[in-house]
């Protein structure tokens, strides 16, 4: 038997060399042959044929959807023809229902297949995340190396007016591209700056907003602030008489000053002789009926003020106060 099996593959390969058709041939040929004559004719898909690797065991599936889909809307009728009960009652009202069945089936096997293949494709790629990408990387800065390649072969082809054009293409490109950058974010020409501060916020670290009519505190008034008051000495003065006053109507006053600063006290202080003349001479000039009256008296300490204020060097005096007045007719 081992001489007859060897008789007859001698004969077929002898058959194969002497009159067999080339298709017939190709045919026989051993696996090793043809990885050597792909290796020979085509060394780069040879190599990316060795790149893919063995098979993992249960990687992948191939599914030959045909096989699950033979099935005919003849047999879905024999089907329902051949049925008893409740499906024949149905039938002979329905005829339509075998073909529908059939389509919802067809439908049905149709996204199992797909989903099976999906699950398949997906399972297949996470379990070869890694070469996976290594392969899509390799392609990709593959194909961008033969890009950059023809561009370059390209570009060396060209005529020295279509490089120079080209060069100043890019150069003209990038900087419009720097141009829409720069107008976007901080503008074309940079902001002038104001040269004077028009408001304390725009420099503050801190803002705070308040209610003027209740939440604001008296500058010069405030418990806080010192108080520059002086208290003059006594002054009794003749008043000029009026129709309630006697022959010689006389006043007695003291007087609280109270200076913006305390430089204005100081100088008051110093001057004490020349203040008190004029606030003498000022009060002279007052009737008994003035003096007597509170509005009179109002009138006095606003009329002592400015004349005092005329007068001063540093400073001025906010208010003046009369601690004492009496006044006889």
């Amino acid at each position: 038997m081992q001489l007859a099996e060897q008789e007859n593959t001698t004969k077929v390969e002898e058959e194969i060399k002497d009159g067999a058709a080339e298709g017939e041939g190709e045919d026989l040929m051993s696996l090793e042959s043809l990885d050597s004559v792909l290796a020979e004719e085509d060394p780069e898909f040879a190599k990316s044929l060795n790149e893919i690797g063995p098979d993992v065991e249960g990687a992948g599936e191939i599914y030959e959807e045909g096989l699950e889909l033979e099935y005919t809307l003849a047999e879905e009728e024999k089907v329902w023809q051949s049925a008893t009960g409740l499906r024949a009652k149905l039938l002979k009202v329905l005829p339509f229902l075998p073909k529908l069945s059939y389509k919802i089936k067809m439908k049905r096997t149709g996204l199992r297949l797909s989903f099976r293949k999906f699950k398949e494709q997906l399972r297949h790629r996470v379990l070869n995340a890694g070469p996976l990408t290594v392969a899509w990387l390799k392609r990709l800065l593959a194909g961008f190396k033969k890009s950059v390649g023809e561009g370059l072969a390209a570009f060396k082809g060209y005529s020295l007016i279509k490089k120079l054009s080209l060069v100043g293409l890019i150069v003209a490109t990038g900087a419009g591209g720097f141009v829409l950058y720069r107008v976007s974010t901080k503008g074309l020409l940079p902001h002038s700056e104001d040269l004077f501060v028009r408001s304390l916020a725009d420099w503050s670290s801190q803002r705070y907003q308040y209610d003027p009519k209740t939440e604001t505190e008296p500058f010069y008034d405030s418990t806080r602030a010192a108080q520059n008051i002086f208290l003059m000495k006594r002054m009794v003065v003749n008043l000029r008489r009026s129709g309630e006053a006697g022959s010689n109507p006389m006043g007695a006053f003291e007087f609280y000053v109270e200076g913006a600063a305390s430089d204005v006290v100081v100088e008051i202080k110093d001057r004490e002789a020349e203040v008190e003349d004029l606030f003498l001479r000022t009060i002279e000039e007052m009737t008994f009926d003035q003096v007597s009256s509170a509005e009179g008296k109002q009138a006095l300490c606003d009329r002592l003020r400015k004349d005092v204020n005329k007068i001063l060097t540093k400073g001025y005096v906010r208010r003046i106060f009369i601690k004492t007045a009496i006044v006889k007719p």
